[in-house]
């Protein structure tokens, strides 16, 4: 392993990016690398979700922003972590999270916040922080009447009816489609980030952010991260790096959250095959049936992977004999409710899970289909003529 890691670098394959990522693409009217895929996005939306996801995102940059509310929070999170997590956010955070993202100040943010400034005054002060951005939010020239407008002072003066609509809307957008696509995608983002970690296992970081072309560069010399434009970041202010597989990120966003102790956590949702979305299946399996129909859907390499962790296999043992809950899984192995979720995600991202409704909870269980197909497939991927060789996976890179 290189000796250069002055943080942990976390690989993590979560939606809490790409739902809003995907957000901003479905309401940008600019051509995009995605069209096939918002086509049929918006095809299978209600007609009115365009009017209510523009009462908290007025123009499609909210978006992007609207994912910066999630910071301080763990990592890696599921669907109904990240909703979760912003019901159960203090206004405050919720409204500082937001309102410094749009003004790239945290004193500013914390001004409005308290009502020592209102939105006017410090969109008219033409030395306020990043105020440059702000026609780009639709906030500059300040008009009381716009809906960007509408929308901030919605959040100063109203944060929960904020917090509520926010959270519908992202509800309504993974039950009407979202959350299949993001079913099709899982297993390839899990493949890429299992990818991303040998090269990790292999590479300084330097060259790292270069093979995976991070929007910043990795000075070891003098231990800093270099962005392309802003600050510099001392190795020693951060507090891990988190680069998460995405489908979404065409503009190749990225954040970095600072913790009331002045740590840093970066995050780089990294698309590496800007085609995944327009080219996934058009259906997956629903709950209590296998995502997975034939050997030729089985990704043989993810399921070895998935079952190449001593813990993940001690889950899918317990699983094959009897349905079981995440809690009971806890409780059994003696291990936290995070790491089980962690587990379950691989083990699910590989085609491996089956789940029911219980009773006010899901009961997982393994897949017999995707177990009794992998040998075929493992046979079928290995042996083939075709295709391309992962060899990404597997080179080791010569140090002398």
């Amino acid at each position: 392993m290189p000796t250069d890691r002055a943080f942990p670098v976390v690989f993590a394959v979560t939606p809490r990016f790409d739902i809003f990522y995907a957000l901003y693409t479905l309401m940008h009217n600019a051509p995009s690398v995605l069209e096939e895929w918002k086509e049929r996005a918006m095809a299978r939306l209600p007609r009115d979700f365009e009017r209510v996801a523009k009462r908290v995102a007025p123009v499609p940059l909210f978006w992007p922003l609207l994912a910066d509310s999630l910071q301080r929070t763990q990592g890696e999170m599921t669907f109904d972590e990240i909703v979760s997590n912003l019901r159960e956010m203090p206004a405050e955070d919720l409204q500082s999270n937001i309102l410094s993202g749009i003004f790239h100040d945290a004193a500013t943010a914390r001004a409005l916040v308290a009502g020592k400034k209102n939105l006017r005054q410090v969109i008219d002060n033409e030395k306020s922080t990043g105020a440059g951005l702000l026609g780009y939010f639709g906030l500059c020239p300040y008009d009381a009447s716009s809906d960007a407008a509408k929308a901030v002072t919605m959040l100063l003066s109203h944060p929960d009816t904020f917090r509520d609509e926010l959270a519908l809307v992202l509800e309504r957008f993974w039950q009407t489609g979202f959350r299949r696509d993001w079913l099709a995608l899982e297993p390839e983002m899990r493949a890429e980030s299992f990818r991303m970690t040998d090269l990790e296992d292999e590479a300084p970081l330097q060259e790292l952010a270069s093979e995976l072309k991070l929007p910043v560069s990795f000075d070891a010399r003098a231990r800093e991260v270099r962005p392309k434009s802003g600050v510099s970041i001392a190795y020693e202010r951060i507090d891990r790096c988190f680069i998460i597989p995405s489908a979404f990120n065409t503009r190749r966003w990225w954040a970095k959250y600072e913790s009331k102790t002045g740590r840093v956590s970066l995050y780089f949702p990294i698309v590496r095959d800007p085609d995944a979305a327009n080219l996934m299946v058009s259906d997956v399996g629903v709950a209590g049936k296998s995502t997975v129909a034939s050997h030729s859907d089985v990704n043989a390499e993810s399921v070895f992977r998935a079952l190449g962790d001593t813990t993940r296999y001690a889950i899918a043992s317990i699983l094959a004999r009897s349905p079981t809950t995440s809690a009971e899984l806890s409780r059994s192995l003696r291990v936290s409710k995070p790491t089980i979720t962690h587990h379950v995600q691989a083990l699910r991202a590989a085609g491996l899970i089956a789940e029911t409704p219980a009773h006010g909870s899901t009961k997982l269980s393994l897949s017999r289909a995707t177990v009794a197909a992998v040998s075929e497939a493992a046979v079928e991927q290995l042996f083939s003529s075709t295709g391309e060789l992962p060899l990404v996976t597997t080179r080791k890179r010569r140090t002398d």
